[in-house]
């Protein structure tokens, strides 16, 4: 999280709720910042949780989120990522290949700042609406130091995120951005902003900064009131898919890859750990996955699995049409299959291998097996 547009504002009602209740009272009265406390009763018109946003935000993987962070994103001791740093490429290449190998479309897009940068762009187009977008961002610089919650944690986040959705269709396009040059003023965003203000992006979501916690288990949310159906919409997706994960709302924070993307007029947010104001490794060298008792790596999921359901619904995953040879349930037609039909020959009542309904396991219903062979995926 870059620090040039920190307001004291937003780090005073961080303080106001740290110092307790009647403090909080007298601190935001003064400052006059609303703070909603989302994850029970919303106000509005929010849709709620789907069958296909549970499954989705289900298939988000801890083990998974580890080791892209651990072992894909230079996060450890000694690592740096600022710009000039020499694990600061080597990042970028490995993102970049990641998300080749989720079978997304990836590009570098190119700006300037001492010398050629790269934000990297990965793109899951959609079937129905291919032109209206959402945009998941991140950014892989960090401040000199190993960065593994200022933002590994949040590109990490958004690599698992992608890892799910990539192996459906979506009516909506989703693009994946991680984003360079946060830490030195949102350079690298405010860039791809420039080139792409005419796109149609119904909505823009950071992940910054989502493995610290000291054991509240709670997310902070900042955007402009003109963000507010996007903010009501993630704090409800945080709600359904989060698990125990709380989310507190605030306003206008300048301070993130959201920014550029407001700044244009496009309703964005970022969200992160609640407590980072406390972070004793905001910017330091102990930001790094080796300190003692430092990541939270199940909390960081839960922002995954927050993002992931949101995208299930209103990017709209589009659920593939069931195997009609898929016997034993595993959503494929495959060699099991065909052992169970098999097995079943000659079947005449109640036959567990008859496909096409008229009672009984014969050549017909092989024949639709084989038509369907591959069906859900490679056997």
């Amino acid at each position: 999280m870059a620090t040039s547009r920190t307001t004291m504002r937003d780090r005073a009602a961080h303080l106001a709720h740290l110092l307790g209740a009647k403090t909080k009272v007298r601190l935001l009265n003064r400052i006059g910042l609303a703070l909603v406390v989302s994850g029970l009763t919303l106000g509005g018109s929010v849709a709620r949780a789907s069958e296909i946003g549970q499954q989705i935000a289900d298939q988000i993987d801890v083990g998974s989120y580890q080791y892209f962070l651990d072992e894909l994103l230079y996060a450890h001791d000694g690592d740096n990522r600022d710009i000039f740093g020499a694990e600061h490429d080597p990042c970028r290449d490995n993102i970049f290949a990641t998300f080749q190998g989720f079978g997304l479309d990836v590009e570098l897009h190119e700006f300037e700042l001492y010398g050629p940068r790269y934000n990297v762009v990965a793109t899951q187009l959609g079937r129905v609406y291919p032109d209206a977008q959402y945009v998941i961002g991140a950014h892989f610089d960090s401040a000199g130091n190993p960065g593994a919650d200022d933002d590994a944690s949040g590109v990490a986040g958004m690599l698992e995120a992608a890892r799910v959705l990539a192996q459906y269709e979506t009516e909506y396009t989703i693009k994946f951005i991680a984003f360079d040059a946060e830490e030195y003023g949102m350079i690298g965003s405010q860039a791809y902003v420039d080139d792409h203000y005419m796109d149609d992006i119904r909505g823009m979501i950071q992940m910054e900064m989502m493995a610290f916690d000291t054991g509240g288990w709670r997310a902070a949310m900042y955007g402009r009131s003109s963000s507010g159906p996007l903010k009501d919409a993630l704090a409800a997706a945080i709600a359904e898919y989060g698990n125990d994960l709380t989310v507190y709302v605030f306003g206008e924070f300048d301070a993130s890859d959201h920014a550029p993307f407001e700044w244009a007029g496009f309703q964005a947010c970022a969200i992160s750990e609640y407590d980072w104001i406390m972070n004793p490794c905001y910017h330091q060298q102990c930001d790094s996955v080796d300190t003692p008792d430092y990541i939270n790596y199940e909390f960081a999921t839960d922002f995954a699995r927050s993002v992931a359901g949101f995208l299930a619904d209103h990017a709209v995953v589009i659920l593939p049409e069931p195997c009609v040879g898929d016997l034993d349930g595993d959503g494929k037609t495959d060699g099991t299959d065909l052992g169970i039909l098999l097995a079943d020959w000659g079947c005449t009542s109640n036959c567990v291998g008859d496909l096409d309904g008229d009672d009984d396991t014969d050549q017909g219903d092989l024949g639709i097996l084989l038509a369907d062979w591959g069906c859900g995926g490679n056997p």
